[in-house]
């Protein structure tokens, strides 16, 4: 590009040739013309003709070459102003003065340059273009534009300026170079677009690219065909395909069409209609998992339509959703069990007490006394299944005493002899010359145990080819983590006595590892219908855990079952040696208050102490047993009371009875509620007696109660 100056300098000097070459030569032709033509005219003729015709020759000559070309470059120097000055973009024009581009003034600036830079013309007129660089230039891009300055070639690049005011500016720059007659650069053009928001948008659109791509939700789009168009990294995840696999894959391939939700997916994107709900889906595996998705159509300005569907795998939330399931039939098992345990509690101290009158009329009668003796620890068992079922909804905290297993397993042999078919081989093994000595309830323990041993004869009943073997085996053992089937995670610490194993092997059926995965979970049974209620192994497994225990199977199709329980040594070595005391400690005319709303519990407590020589006083709720405490307080020595009765509870008659005598025995009697008990008397100056209680236990509270009287 050269500068108007240069151009008219250049224009005149060619065109002040061409006018003296022509004025020569059309004075030439024309003196050659009168010469030729032999004319003669006066002088003063002759020289008027001459000069008439070299000013006409001459004024065409330069209307031709002068005036024409002269217009015309003012059209065009006009249209080219009025370019520049009108077009969006900035135009900056330098001198290239020096090649390393250090003091390239500016001769030109357009008036958008001024518009976004916010510098008028005549403040940039011979400065350096730097002035529009500020500390936080890219060093880069500014090392880039100074190689393509120091190479004389075209660049074009991003970089961030600040305005006159500051404020800065996305400039996208076009940087050109404009050559002399020489090829050197004599100008540097510059173009200037402030792309300030449309680099914003530019980055919004990344950023919402990058969230959706990095997005934990998966999210994927299709065509009105079901060809996949774009799918992020969760979708892939989510199906186990690569990015470069799935485009132009069928989505259809991921759902489960024989799913019932499939037919309304599939006619919601033919009537090009949103939707939304749960359904299945299938990995590259073929293994299918929930999932949650919306499925919105979208259109173009052209009319096509695409559709977006974000989906989310909902496995955990639905293993989450049956665990709470789950919960809620323990919590209605704990509502049912708590709702009839009283009344059966107390309907079985009224029949175990009247049973323990019965068998002392029995005692020359060894037959009678034998089978009553045979009902009454059915009693008590069924007494302790109703506990087992207590602490397995945990509404009751268990009566744990320090029992030898060895000692334990034989009378334990003896009693589940007759649950196990003749047919089949029921033996012990055990560890002779040592005890293992564990804290328990022995009731439920002996409950656990038969559960194991019941099942164990279904699972050979159901066994074809007979041959059925029962192993009970009691032993000092260490569980290894690595081998535990069923517990991913070890939560006990090795306990400081070591560990008792008690195991239940059989050679029955077997089970596959669907059905071993699901065996503690309530209500879940492989039997068949009326014979079993799914409950026995998630009551095993929650009493277990309950001792800081942990219980392990190991079985396979068609190689029998093996059950292991891992219980914490105790360091105790006092063991009760019987179940069940036989008789009830004596007395000595001691007066105690029995209070109980059920009549059956409380005659047969009361006819129990007569008949060992104590006095009792009856009252059937709380309101008769304070009136009766008052009355007889000086002959009283001991009060029993009943946790719950009408008018008035057993805890609110002890509190009245402490009002006046802060140390007088009470014992409380409960049938379901004994930790609310418990917890309401926290001072440990009160008994408990559970219903049905036995004769071992009542005397226990019968030696606290009266001995402390005597100390009053």
């Amino acid at each position: 590009m050269n500068s108007i100056a240069d151009i008219m300098r250049n224009f005149s000097l060619r065109t002040s040739v061409k006018l003296l070459l022509v004025i020569v030569l059309a004075e030439a032709m024309i003196m050659g013309s009168f010469v030729w033509l032999d004319i003669e005219m006066h002088s003063l003729w002759a020289s008027v003709v001459d000069v008439l015709l070299l000013g006409a020759i001459s004024s065409l000559v330069i209307s031709f070459w002068v005036i024409e070309p002269l217009k015309k470059a003012k059209r065009q120097n006009d249209l080219f102003n009025t370019l520049v000055e009108n077009v969006d973009a900035g135009v900056v024009v330098t001198d290239a003065t020096d090649a390393t581009g250090d003091d390239n003034p500016i001769i030109f600036a357009n008036h958008a340059f001024s518009r976004i830079t916010g510098y008028r013309q005549d403040e940039v007129i011979g400065k350096n273009p730097r002035l529009l660089q500020g500390e936080d230039v890219d060093p880069d891009v500014l090392e880039q534009t100074r190689l393509a300055i120091k190479g004389e070639k075209p660049v074009r690049v991003l970089q961030r300026n600040r305005r006159k005011d500051g404020s800065l500016f996305w400039n996208d720059l076009y940087l050109n170079p404009i050559l002399n007659e020489d090829g050197k650069v004599r100008f540097w053009v510059g173009l200037i677009n402030d792309v300030t928001a449309s680099r914003e948008l530019e980055r919004d659109n990344l950023r919402w690219a990058t969230a959706l791509q990095k997005s934990d939700e998966a999210v994927c789009m299709f065509d009105a065909h079901g060809t996949i168009e774009y799918a992020n990294q969760a979708f892939c995840e989510n199906v186990g395909v690569t990015p470069e696999a799935i485009v132009s894959s069928p989505v259809f391939r991921f759902w489960d069409e024989a799913s019932p939700e499939f037919g309304n997916i599939e006619a919601s994107i033919e009537q090009r209609v949103s939707w939304s709900g749960r359904h299945k889906c299938f990995r590259s595996d073929k293994t299918v998992y929930d999932a949650l998705s919306s499925i919105t159509p979208l259109h173009d300005d052209s009319g096509l339509i695409s559709f977006v569907a974000v989906h989310r795998d909902i496995s955990d939330m639905v293993a989450m959703e049956e665990q709470l399931r789950q919960s809620q039939k323990m919590e209605a098992v704990g509502m049912l069990v708590g709702g009839i345990a009283h009344d059966f509690n107390n309907v079985l101290a009224g029949i175990l007490g009247n049973l323990y009158l019965i068998k002392k009329k029995l005692v020359d009668s060894p037959r009678l006394y034998k089978r009553i003796e045979g009902v009454e620890e059915q009693g008590y068992a069924a007494a302790g299944m109703v506990r087992q079922l207590l602490s397995f909804s945990r509404k009751d905290v268990p009566d744990t005493k320090e029992i030898d297993l060895i000692p334990f397993a034989r009378e334990l042999m003896q009693f589940a002899s007759v649950s196990v078919p003749e047919s089949m081989e029921f033996k012990l093994d055990v560890e002779e010359g040592q005890k293992l000595i564990v804290s328990c309830d022995p009731v439920q323990m002996q409950q656990s145990l038969l559960n194991l041993i019941v099942n164990a004869s279904h699972a050979i009943h159901d066994k074809e080819g007979g041959g059925g073997r029962i192993v009970l085996r009691v032993s000092r053992s260490v569980p290894n983590h690595n081998s535990l089937s069923l517990n991913d995670t070890w939560a006990f610490e090795a306990p400081p006595h070591g560990w008792a194993c008690i195991s239940v092997e059989d050679n029955g059926t077997g089970m596959d590892r669907e059905t071993k995965s699901k065996i503690f979970e309530p209500f879940f049974t492989t039997k068949a219908s009326g014979v079993g209620t799914g409950l026995g192994l998630a009551m095993v497994q929650g009493y277990v855990e309950m001792l800081h225990g942990v219980i392990d199977v190991q079985s396979s199709p068609g190689a029998g079952t093996l059950f292991h329980i891992y219980l914490p040594l105790s360091q105790h070595k006092e063991i009760i040696p019987d179940m069940y005391a036989k008789q009830v400690r004596p007395g000595n005319g001691e007066r105690i208050l029995i209070a109980d709303d059920d009549e059956n519990v409380r005659w047969a407590l009361c006819d129990i102490l007569e008949s060992a020589n104590y006095r009792t006083i009856e009252a059937s709720n709380g309101e008769e047993a304070m009136t009766l405490f008052a009355k007889h307080a000086e002959q009283l020595d001991m009060v029993i009371l009943d946790v719950v009765m009408p008018k008035a509870t057993g805890v609110e008659v002890a509190d009245y009875i402490q009002l006046s005598q802060k140390q007088f025995p009470i014992a409380f009697m409960t049938g379901y509620d004994k930790e609310q008990a418990l917890s309401m008397k926290t001072d440990g100056s009160h008994s408990l007696l559970r219903k049905p209680w036995n004769i071992e236990q009542l005397n226990a509270v019968l030696d606290r109660g009266l001995r402390k009287s005597t100390d009053l």
